[in-house]
């Protein structure tokens, strides 16, 4: 179900002034002011904000910055972060687009996607957040062993994927076409919303770590 757009957000928004990167290209080579120098991890497409929130909880000792291009979804986010007493997470409120435009080379140490949309359509292909260029252009804001992390239930998408990271010259670290379904794997998962929901309609959750060669 679409997120309705809720009333009022600039005014909702003014409570969260202190967690939101407004102008994100003035932080480009900057970062570390606000990460205190701590590991920083990028979730593009953060939602409701379940998997941040208990990431960041997990590990207090990074720094994370969670972009979302819906600001009545992000709201919902900004709000569990609060909840917890979080200060370890900043928000963007713009769609991703080259992140090379606010992050330096180097600057991340991780990037997550999660449960992208697939844009089905063969003509959207060039705005999937897997395809070739995108993929290469994380890894010119990522340090040498920096990783991306890609998690989906939608079969046709990730076997597109993994095409994809072939072509881009990149490396599988890890692959999993059954998440749930394998302990070791899925030690260390945290489910989003989207995950919570279809993993429990049988739909099955599929997770790539990609790195350099």
């Amino acid at each position: 179900m679409r997120q309705r757009k809720l009333r009022n957000l600039d005014t909702k928004y003014e409570a969260y002034s202190d967690i939101i990167v407004d102008s994100p290209a003035e932080m480009k080579g900057r970062w570390s002011e606000r990460s205190g120098g701590a590991p920083l991890f990028i979730e593009i497409g953060c939602g409701k904000g379940k998997f941040i929130s208990e990431l960041a909880a997990r590990e207090p000792e990074h720094f994370f910055v969670a972009i979302e291009g819906n600001k009545s979804v992000m709201l919902r986010a900004m709000e569990k972060i609060r909840k917890f007493g979080l200060t370890n997470v900043a928000f963007i409120p713009e769609l991703a687009g080259d992140l090379s435009d606010w992050f330096e080379e180097g600057d991340a140490d991780g990037i997550y996607l999660n449960f992208s949309d697939p844009l089905p359509k063969n003509y959207w292909y060039k705005r999937r957040l897997t395809y070739r260029d995108r993929l290469k252009s994380y890894f010119r804001v990522l340090k040498p062993s920096g990783t991306v992390t890609f998690k989906t239930d939608n079969t046709d998408l990730f076997n597109w994927s993994v095409l994809e990271i072939i072509a881009s010259d990149l490396k599988i670290l890890d692959i999993t076409r059954d998440l749930h379904a394998d302990p070791e794997a899925n030690a260390s998962n945290i489910e989003t919303e989207y995950e919570a929901k279809y993993s429990g309609f049988g739909e099955k959750i599929k997770r790539v770590v990609i790195g350099r060669k």
